[in-house]
């Protein structure tokens, strides 16, 4: 495989020492997981929405009468 990084970049790079190869595979598998991540998130948004037939109204009533308030 042949990735192409700026001059600029890969100088600064190697005068820090830095683990080219690790880093490249740190930053491929992080990628990887935000794909992954922003594809369930959209699959899970296009979902469509649930009907609990629970209203918010009737339950805090719930709560109230429950706990006396």
């Amino acid at each position: 495989m042949t990735i192409y990084v700026p001059d600029a970049v890969y100088d600064q790079l190697r005068a820090r020492r830095l683990p080219l190869s690790q880093l490249a595979q740190r930053a491929f598998t992080e990628a990887l997981a935000r794909d992954s991540n922003a594809a369930w998130i959209a699959a899970a948004r296009a979902r469509p929405l649930r009907e609990t037939g629970i209203s918010s109204e009737a339950l805090m009533a719930q709560v109230d009468e429950e706990f006396g308030a």
